[in-house]
């Protein structure tokens, strides 16, 4: 079969690989994989862990081509939790299957995505509707990092995210479902501001030409944010952040920043803000991102900006790295 290799940092080849095993686990026909900011990473050589010669892809939604389980039949269409713990660790055993500590996700001790075919167990497969499109369903994991990340977010909350990104979109996007009375958006982008305020952030910033925190603290109404989402991997926005924050707000963090980040910790003290991490999502995390996607309650359909053939993932990574306009391009590799 076909996939989509890195064979070294910055150099990708669609080659010939061994067709999978499927064993007693689910073989796929692979139909929309996104790609992410973290296979950006890997491309260029900048992430922590999945290093070359590694198959790319970790976003995906799929045809079922044959079963070891009798609750999955040839023809279903399915999305792809891609994170398989295992269930015995004392992470796991204290209800954090995420951070376990013999996890495999592609990449990683799992094959990649970016492949004709894909071999998942059971257990890590969510049906797709029957009006949902295999991009749709593709959309599931980003919305379900999107859902964790928010989910300090409360009714009438003032929510900031700083990074406009489809994770950052995502997480606004989700932060105004669980209620938030206000969603401010920042992002360095006019693509990713103009297709904010078609998506109905409240205030959308670019904070290259605005004085961010003056706004902010305007936006949300004199006192600062109940909860600030960060999206990106700019060492300041950890400083703006903090200062957004309302007293006894919480800052919550997305990215893999690229090296050691120097920040005045004061605000953390003075107006005890809790900085909390998120990584990836939890089984349940993952089911209510199945949910708002499956009965569009989330309509992720505007936030894919392409999708291409396999053979285009090389271009396609290039013109990423090289800034274009894009949200979310996914690669079908059937065609």
């Amino acid at each position: 079969m076909k996939a989509a290799v890195l064979e070294a940092p910055r150099r990708v080849s669609v080659t010939d690989v061994p067709d999978p095993d499927a064993g007693a686990d689910v073989l796929l026909r692979m139909r929309a994989v996104g790609l992410c900011g973290s296979d950006l990473h890997t491309w260029s050589g900048h992430h922590p862990f999945r290093k070359p010669p590694v198959v790319l892809g970790h976003e995906g939604a799929g045809e079922v081509v044959s079963s070891g389980d009798p609750r999955f039949r040839p023809g279903d269409r399915v999305a792809v939790m891609p994170a398989l713990s295992c269930w015995e660790c004392t992470r796991c055993e204290a209800g954090n299957p995420h951070l376990c500590v013999h996890k495999r996700v592609p990449g990683l001790g799992w094959a990649g995505m970016l492949s004709e075919y894909f071999v998942a167990p059971a257990r890590v497969l969510v049906p797709l509707g029957d009006q949902i499109g295999y991009d749709e369903g593709a959309m599931i994991e980003p919305v379900a990092v999107g859902w964790r990340a928010t989910s300090a977010v409360r009714g009438g909350d003032a929510v900031a995210v700083l990074g406009g990104g489809a994770i950052g979109s995502l997480a606004a996007a989700i932060s105004r479902y669980r209620g938030a009375r206000t969603v401010m958006v920042s992002d360095v982008k006019e693509h990713n501001r103009a297709f904010l305020t078609a998506q109905g952030a409240e205030v959308v910033v670019d904070p290259l030409a605005s004085d961010l925190v003056s706004l902010g603290v305007e936006a949300s109404g004199g006192d600062g944010f109940d909860v600030v989402v960060v999206a990106s991997g700019h060492p300041s926005c950890l400083a703006e952040a903090l200062a957004l924050s309302r007293p006894r707000g919480q800052v919550v963090l997305l990215p893999m920043f690229g090296g050691a980040l120097t920040v005045d910790l004061n605000p953390v003290v003075l107006k005890e803000v809790t900085v909390q991490g998120s990584t990836i999502y939890t089984p349940a995390d993952f089911a209510a991102a199945a949910r708002l996607v499956n009965t569009r309650a989330l309509d992720v359909r505007p936030y894919i900006s392409d999708v291409v053939p396999l053979g285009h993932v090389p271009d396609v990574l290039l013109a990423i790295d090289g800034g274009a306009d894009h949200l979310k391009t996914q690669i079908d590799p059937a065609r």
